[in-house]
């Protein structure tokens, strides 16, 4: 399973190695820009919420895909960043256009891992990568891994969609949130912050709204049909967007989860 997944995304960044290939390859790459530019702002927002001092903190992403994250958390400040990608087209772009920062090809669900030293970051990072590992002990074994890396005290920042029933897909699996937080606190992590992502211009998969799913229906048709179709729709949604994120508590669609390691590993009894 582990081999048909890389194999897919190198595939899939082979062939649109930008927006569209690490971000929803149904919608136009000009609409899939202005995704990114949504998720530039939150991510800054959230980071804005970490009680640490990023000149004093190292940063592992996991699934660094184009580098939008790395150039984040570089942007943020921090002591160092260190990036990992299941494809090796990822991997062999990303140690170019970033000399400083150092990566490596390795899946985040396999055993063993040998990503950096146990208990060495302050910081690790996943945004869109969980809800691609399909199999649920590949899954377990991933959060149980980002555990082991971080500092007792660490972060954790990752993106997901914490649904009510579960929806799985051949390369996307929305788990519930329940157990997503049931997994997290068994690896002696604690949600502290959630931050909605989307309200509008993205998949409301946590809403039973028919209004919102026959919204993001028309949205999809559009962003699809072509670049200047995606252009127009995203720059006169974006600016709704990020006001209309900015009053939500949580979303109806994907979102930022900021989880903390315990000092001791022991699970959540709330």
């Amino acid at each position: 399973m582990t081999i048909h997944r890389a194999g897919y995304w190198e595939d899939r960044l082979r062939g649109h190695f930008n927006e569209q290939g690490v971000g929803d390859i149904g919608l136009s790459r000009s609409y899939n820009k202005w995704l990114y530019a949504v998720r530039r702002r939150v991510f800054r927002r959230m980071a804005s919420r970490l009680p640490l001092v990023p000149e004093q903190s190292k940063v592992l992403d996991i699934g660094s895909g184009t580098g939008f994250y790395i150039r984040e958390w570089l942007a943020w400040g921090a002591q160092s960043v260190r990036g990992i990608d299941i494809t090796d087209t990822a991997v062999e772009r990303l140690k170019v256009d970033y000399p400083d920062c150092s990566f490596i090809r390795a899946d985040i669900g396999e055993a063993d891992p040998q990503f950096a030293p146990p208990a060495s970051q302050d910081v690790v990072s996943a945004f869109d990568v969980m809800f691609h590992i399909v199999e649920d002990a590949h899954y377990r074994q991933a959060i149980e891994n980002v555990a082991g890396l971080l500092k007792p005290g660490g972060y954790f920042v990752y993106s997901d969609n914490l649904v009510s029933d579960e929806v799985r897909m051949p390369h996307y699996v929305s788990r519930t949130e329940e157990h997503i937080v049931d997994t997290l606190g068994e690896a002696g992590m604690v949600v502290r912050h959630r931050l909605p992502v989307f309200a509008l211009m993205n998949d409301p998969v946590r809403t039973s709204s028919r209004i919102l799913r026959r919204w993001f229906a028309l949205v999809h048709k559009l962003a699809g049909r072509g670049e200047t179709s995606g252009q127009i729709l995203g720059g006169a949604l974006y600016p709704v967007e990020l006001a209309v994120t900015r009053l939500l508590s949580r979303g109806p669609s994907t979102e930022i989860l900021i989880c903390q390691r315990r000092q001791a590993r022991q699970r959540d009894a709330t």
